[in-house]
């Protein structure tokens, strides 16, 4: 009995040091959107904006610690990968084996072997692969998308051809056209917000240009008067008087800012919670295109990364909620 107890306490504490924090919980627990923002005192602005940093620090060290788990995942079975992709490659188990004994080859065969073996998995030439490594990142990401939607087209112009020869192949284009779809589907959003944000940050920049020429009077005055020694109870008023009229065009500016910047950060947490399972998904598709390219089983090492940058990326946003308070009141 007594080994029974420890036995389901042991598988207990198992499960629990094997649960991770999902994006959506991690969403839950995200601070919410402040209101009366232009109203709120300095130390309430802090703790919201230390409690949204906070969060995203947890979030990104979760999010390492899963890429290492990945990273540690691939590693581990690097041999087993390298042997089924050279299979794939359409090698002979004669060339296999010369090469995992270490076999010496010419430069030529060795060129000549890597041309064979890039051409047959992926339909392109050695050529092509050194353009492609010139490319900066946005321009390689294009390409890739160009080669799949080329590839899918020709899949689809001719079915019966790619299937009769290797179902792996329609599988794996299956999966290229979800992966691109919803890709698109993810970025023409994310971009949509980006762009909307800069759209409010750049009027807010227009208009603190022009309060900043209004309140130049102001600040003119209130230097001219005496606050050091000799400096009068006539004095302190005035300069009261004068601080009274800067906050107040200061509030007016975080009363007109501030509001569209909770309405856009209220967006960005409904899309990014409710496309959650998006992120998601891409991930899974991205899994299981590795695992039919390595020949291994989909990992699962590392799940959730994507979904949590998403949470991350709100949070961003999240954080820029004071951005339009021009001072802090106490």
């Amino acid at each position: 009995m007594k080994n029974l107890v420890l036995t389901i306490i042991t598988l207990c504490l198992t499960q629990v040091l094997l649960a991770q924090t999902t994006a959506a919980e991690y969403m839950k627990r995200a601070p919410g959107i402040p209101v009366n923002i232009c109203k709120t005192t300095g130390s309430d602005q802090d703790a919201f904006i230390d409690a949204v940093r906070n969060l995203s620090s947890v979030i990104r060290k979760d999010a390492q610690t899963r890429s290492k788990e990945a990273d540690k995942f691939m590693e581990a079975n690097e041999v087993e990968i390298k042997t089924n992709m050279l299979k794939q490659s359409g090698m002979s188990d004669e060339d296999i084996k010369s090469l995992e004994n270490g076999k010496e080859m010419t430069d030529a065969e060795a060129m000549a072997l890597a041309d064979k073996m890039i051409r047959q998995k992926a339909n392109i030439s050695l050529e092509e692969v050194e353009n492609v490594s010139k490319m900066s990142e946005a321009e390689k990401q294009a390409w890739a998308q160009g080669k799949a939607v080329g590839q899918l087209a020709g899949a689809q112009a001719n079915p019966g051809q790619i299937k009769g020869t290797n179902d792996t192949i329609m599988s794996l284009l299956d999966l290229i056209s979800e992966q691109t779809s919803l890709q698109n589907k993810v970025l023409t959003k994310e971009n949509q917000l980006r762009e909307k944000y800069m759209a409010i940050d750049q009027d807010a920049i227009t208009a603190n240009l022009v309060l900043g020429t209004a309140l130049k009077p102001f600040y003119d005055e209130l230097n001219r008067i005496n606050d050091g020694e000799g400096s009068t109870k006539a004095d302190t008023e005035h300069a009261d008087r004068v601080m009274k009229k800067i906050r107040e065009k200061q509030d007016a500016y975080c009363e007109i800012f501030t509001p569209r910047m909770l309405e856009f950060i209220k967006e960005c947490k409904n899309y990014f919670a409710e496309a959650l399972p998006d992120y998601d998904r891409l991930e899974e598709i991205q899994a299981s295109i590795t695992a039919t390219q390595t020949g291994l089983k989909p990992m699962t090492a590392g799940k959730g990364m994507n979904s949590l940058q998403a949470v991350d990326r709100y949070l961003e946003y999240l954080v820029g909620a004071f951005r339009y308070k021009l001072y802090r009141t106490d």
